[in-house]
């Protein structure tokens, strides 16, 4: 399962281009997530004062329709305006958190280069967090819900 996430920047003013981020949640990551966030609830219940957990993690790619590298006039404009539209369509913006079509890619020459990636588990999801590499400007992703993490291990239907 795919999911796109909306993502904030520490600097109202400045994102990088970094305006969602696309994670692939398998079945390996939504075990471990889950595992993360139910050691988090141990933690809790040893220090009350606990609470969120972060790990070195790259699962999330970092994109905007508009960071693409302009490699041919037509492609550019056109990879733009269908990734603008699928976003539109799920709504991101307002819903932050989408299951993204299974089809759905990030061109790479929209892909928003990171470092020191993280995710952030918490009792009732996880969300992702890098900072916008060579920059000091942190980015922020919305929350994937546990009940999404525990839908990518549901068996098919």
């Amino acid at each position: 399962m795919r999911v796109i996430l909306k993502v904030w920047s520490s600097n109202p003013d400045y994102s990088g281009g970094a305006d969602y981020a696309a994670v692939e949640i398998t079945e390996e990551l939504a075990k471990l997530t889950l595992c993360r966030m139910n050691l988090l609830g141990e933690q809790k219940a040893l220090d009350a004062a606990v609470y969120e957990t972060n790990y070195w993690d790259s699962s999330a790619e970092y994109f905007s329709p508009r960071a693409g590298r302009q490699i041919e006039p037509d492609e550019i404009v056109e990879s733009n305006s269908g990734l603008e539209e699928i976003l539109d369509r799920l709504e991101v913006d307002i819903k932050e958190t989408v299951k993204a079509p299974q089809d759905f890619q990030v061109p790479e020459g929209h892909i928003v280069a990171v470092e020191c990636a993280q995710m952030t588990v918490r009792d009732g999801g996880t969300a992702f967090t890098a900072l916008l590499r060579h920059s000091d400007i942190y980015l922020t992703t919305a929350e994937v819900p546990r009940e999404i993490i525990e839908a990518a291990l549901a068996p098919a239907t």
